[in-house]
């Protein structure tokens, strides 16, 4: 098993998305995960459950990650059920589609708080405690957006590309400490929310399926192969 006797963070887990087919994958391989995602999220622990129905030990803390008693409260949960912590993977995210100037400021600060602050807050929690567990890795859900951008995409494409400079910050500054940082950007991921809109839409369906050189959509579990290879020993090297 790939991840035997790691201890794993995973947040934004609750909505059958990129979260939760990685925390269900990191599990499969043997990792002990602490699953979150905000309160009211039911899903969250259907994803408790499916992790328990194939033996896996798994702890799931509803909370807001960009408030630090979430963050304290998933370390704590990590440490005091399973004794450490190896790994740290944000997928949690919120995104406003309109032109950059109808964006509310509230909107705009919150897609801040989650998409930024959020993944921040999770380094400056977990980071001491992979140190202590002689080192770990960091994964972070960016998009593609965070590098070429559609319009209505503004704050999303925003926060994302921030979230790409922190990556690149973490992975430099504690690297020498055994801590890898890297970022996911993918393009569009269709789960269990997504699927009954582009349905709907069969034109825009079309559409979008034609700018894949694959001719899908990506999958949940397509992004949680690439998190628990990064999340992995097999990934050493890759920071």
């Amino acid at each position: 098993m790939r991840l035997r006797e790691k201890v794993a963070i995973v947040a934004g887990a609750g909505w059958g998305g990129i979260g939760a087919a990685s925390a269900y994958r990191f599990a499969q391989e043997g990792a002990k995960v602490v699953i979150n995602a905000l309160p009211g999220e039911d899903r969250l622990f259907e994803t408790e459950r499916e992790i328990r129905s194939l033996g896996g030990e798994v702890v799931a803390i509803p909370g807001d990650i960009s408030q630090s008693t979430t963050w304290e409260a998933l370390v704590q949960a990590a440490l005091q059920s399973f004794g450490k912590l190896d790994i740290l993977m944000n997928n949690a995210a919120q995104a406003y589609i309109r032109p950059v100037i109808e964006i509310s400021e509230e909107e705009w600060n919150r897609a801040l708080a989650v998409s930024l602050t959020g993944p921040w807050l999770g380094a400056k929690h977990c980071i001491p405690a992979m140190i202590e567990s002689g080192g770990g890795s960091i994964v972070f859900t960016s998009t593609v957006n965070s590098l070429i951008t559609n319009p209505g995409f503004g704050v999303y494409s925003s926060s994302k590309a921030g979230l790409n400079g922190l990556t690149r910050s973490l992975a430099m500054e504690y690297g020498r400490q055994g801590i890898r940082c890297n970022a996911i950007a993918p393009g569009l991921i269709v789960g269990a929310r997504q699927a009954a809109a582009m349905q709907a839409d069969a034109l825009e369906d079309t559409i979008n399926r034609d700018l894949y050189p694959v001719g899908r959509y990506g999958k949940p579990e397509d992004i949680a192969q690439v998190a628990l290879f990064l999340a992995s020993d097999e990934a050493a090297f890759v920071t």
